[in-house]
């Protein structure tokens, strides 16, 4: 795993008593296995997992091409993309009898459309910002020719 709960509140606020474990990192695993991996070489993911600190500016976006290109960076990418799938699923639980809906005292449940209009919208953007990221490592990988970067350009939308 290359982004991590951290990253994901840095881009959409997520409460701080969610368990990361339970609720956030299976999103984050699924993110990067449908998006993520399809989008790069394996070769270049597991060298980023070993080593994040070498891929600065991937993770963090800025200026390229002599500062006439910039991108967004892979955090915010996937931060979107797994604030949508958070959001989607958030409120269903599964029990030992039944898939529920949990309901407090204290608050109220956010409408089927919105949520779906909230997910996509993030969804998009992470779509959006994953490409640039991809647009980013075609230019490094044409530039100074790294074997190892190799990166593919299949998007496709889940869910509409």
């Amino acid at each position: 795993m290359i982004i991590f709960p951290e990253d994901i509140r840095a881009i959409r606020p997520i409460a701080e008593n969610i368990n990361d474990t339970k609720r956030l990192l299976p999103y984050i695993d699924e993110c990067e296995e449908l998006y993520l991996r399809k989008s790069i070489d394996v070769r270049l993911y597991l060298d980023i997992e070993r080593d994040r600190s070498k891929y600065n500016l991937l993770f963090d976006g800025g200026l390229y091409d002599n500062s006439c290109k910039s991108f967004p960076g892979l955090k915010k990418a996937m931060g979107y993309l797994v604030y949508s799938r958070f959001v989607r699923n958030q409120n269903v639980n599964v029990t030992a009898f039944a898939v529920v809906t949990k309901k407090s005292e204290f608050s109220d449940a956010v409408d089927e459309k919105t949520i779906v209009r909230i997910a996509n919208d993030a969804e998009k953007i992470g779509l959006d910002y994953l490409k640039q990221c991809v647009d980013y490592l075609r230019f490094e990988h044409k530039v100074s020719n790294k074997t190892h970067a190799v990166v593919r350009s299949k998007f496709r939308a889940i869910g509409d």
